[in-house]
């Protein structure tokens, strides 16, 4: 889908509500692009006056609906949101940062905090038992009367959780998700925590009783305690806006305007499954989202959230990460069958995984990089966006990670405030690791040229699979140039073709544009290592006074 039907599709469902009038172009006439090709900024913050209903899922149906059946468009075709560069258009759901705009140091330290965290100054006010996710906690009122949830890391693993949490938080709002603000912070169990009157806590059974300083004692007698005889906890702070429950993986909201894409065919939820497998993000499931209904600028639409991220990298929230999960779902029928076939005898995968020694890396959990495979990492059960991910999706994805240098990533890593630097030592390592082979992988399914930028000297680009080391120099640039009209869809071949090395190429001389008519490049790479790569790129070059702007890139 072109940025041109993007828009137009947005503007029929304001149409429908009242909110825009658009006259409909006949199909003969529709074009490739528009005049606001490329859409960097989607606009999906139509006015929602009316306040969406608050969606509640069944964990179990939406696991095992799942596991049983296919769920979303049966089409499996590419993204319908990417705009004529490729690209992701920043939304509700996405922002690009890191990947389109180096943040600096500073800023992927801070991640999404707009403060330093939950007020000390009084106790804080616990008014409610944490509801939902996998780990205890409870909702608390700071000093400034800002509301958190804070939760506590595994009986006798120090540090596991809380870490994970805070590090893939920063990663995910550096990619360009919406986060929560998530901190990690030591309060005094006694001092530093009071009851407010009335607040239920619910039991396994889900019983409610009134919550008694006795039973606040119990729930954390097991916490793990630092030298100080503090707690250290995650607290996260309440999201801005109205809550009205999580997002599905497939369809789309009926009470949203600006919900017009079925989420499975969104790339960055497509993507999302490479940036899981990176950091082991096994529980991506729609009971870990959260939309919120805000306001901004007297308008009121839905924000697509991200949440809880305790099950990362090497941890699993309530204890150390399972070692199946990663390696297959948590019901996987295929495993099954090939069990079944193999009468028992057959040794999984994760079986064989050297893991890191506990207790020596009981901070870090679970978490290596040898046995690691980007393309057969799997989630905790089959996600309709991640089994539609296509080769386009996971490159653009690709591109992303690799926009993290080592250093910015150990400075991430250190916003976990893990206390022993051996133990640090290693997550960082792992994640490098991780990260080369998940950017590897699918960098090098597709023609890896891009970064396609016009000079004086030509038509610039980069070979990413290159530039990472992920492949020889010596790359070869099969180049066609012809012209191509917007109007009629037609295509007209220039002489002005070339074999070279070089990643300049020499715009064609006097090409004859009138009307609406574009250049078009049309470039293969030949690797003897890489046959995929032969696979064209087409580059369309929009004219702009005495030179042209990149408008398209088609893969």
């Amino acid at each position: 889908m072109s940025d041109g039907d993007f828009v137009m599709l947005r503007q029929s469902v304001a149409l429908v509500v009242g909110l825009a009038v658009l006259v409909a172009v006949p199909r003969a006439q529709e074009r490739k692009f528009y005049s606001d090709d490329p859409l960097l900024v989607d606009n999906d913050r139509l006015d929602v006056p009316t306040e969406p209903a608050e969606i509640a899922l069944s964990d179990m149906f939406d696991r095992f609906g799942h596991i049983m059946a296919d769920l979303g468009d049966a089409a499996r075709g590419e993204a319908q949101n990417a705009n004529t560069l490729d690209e992701v258009p920043d939304s509700s759901w996405f922002t690009n940062r890191h990947g389109v705009q180096r943040m600096s140091r500073a800023a992927l330290v801070r991640g999404p905090d707009t403060n330093e965290g939950p007020d000390m100054t009084v106790p804080w006010r616990v008014f409610r038992s944490k509801i939902g996710g996998l780990t205890p906690g409870f909702q608390i009122i700071d000093g400034r009367g800002d509301r958190y949830v804070i939760k506590f890391d595994p009986v006798g693993v120090p540090e596991l959780s809380s870490a994970a949490e805070v590090i893939a938080t920063k990663l995910f709002y550096a990619i360009g998700y919406n986060v929560p603000e998530n901190f990690i912070v030591a309060v005094d169990p006694e001092a530093g925590l009071t009851i407010e009157p009335g607040t239920m806590l619910e039991d396994e059974f889900g019983d409610e009783t009134a919550l008694t300083r006795g039973q606040l004692r119990r729930r954390l007698r097991l916490v793990p305690r630092l030298d100080n005889g503090r707690m250290r906890v995650t607290a996260s702070r309440y999201l801005s806006g109205r809550p009205i429950g999580p997002f599905r993986y497939y369809g789309t909201r009926t009470d949203d305007a600006n919900d017009v894409v079925a989420h499975e065919n969104r790339r960055e939820l497509r993507g999302l499954r490479l940036f899981a497998a990176w950091t082991n993000h096994d529980d991506t499931r729609a009971q870990n989202t959260q939309d919120s209904w805000v306001e901004e600028d007297g308008r009121h639409y839905i924000r697509h959230h991200l949440l809880d991220f305790g099950s990362t990298f090497g941890s699993g929230s309530v204890d150390l990460q399972l070692p199946n999960l990663g390696f297959h779902y948590w019901l996987d029928t295929d495993e099954v069958k090939r069990n079944l076939v193999s009468f028992g005898l057959r040794t999984p995968k994760y079986r064989t995984v050297d893991w890191p020694s506990f207790p020596e890396y009981e901070s870090v959990g679970r978490w290596e990089s040898v046995s690691f495979e980007p393309q057969e990492w799997k989630n905790d059960y089959p996600n309709p966006a991640f089994v539609r991910m296509t080769d386009r999706d996971a490159f653009w994805a690709a591109k992303v990670i690799m926009r993290f240098t080592p250093e910015e990533l150990l400075a991430i890593v250190e916003t976990g405030q893990l206390s022993d630097p051996e133990q640090e030592r290693y997550f960082h390592q792992v994640l490098v690791e991780r990260q080369i082979k998940s950017a590897r992988y699918y960098i090098n399914r597709v023609n890896p040229i891009d970064e396609f930028e016009v000079g004086a000297d030509g038509l610039r680009f980069v070979n990413l699979s290159e530039r990472y080391g992920f492949a020889e120099s010596g790359t070869a640039y099969d180049v066609e140039w012809s012209v191509y009209d917007n109007g009629t869809d037609g295509v007209r071949g220039l002489t002005d073709s070339a074999t070279q090395s070089a990643t300049t190429v020499r715009l064609p001389a006097n090409p004859g544009l009138d009307g609406d008519a574009y250049l078009m490049a049309e470039i293969r790479s030949v690797h003897a290592d890489f046959p995929a790569w032969n696979e064209p790129v087409r580059v369309y070059l929009r004219p702009n006074s005495a030179t042209y702007d990149v408008i398209g890139i088609e893969r």
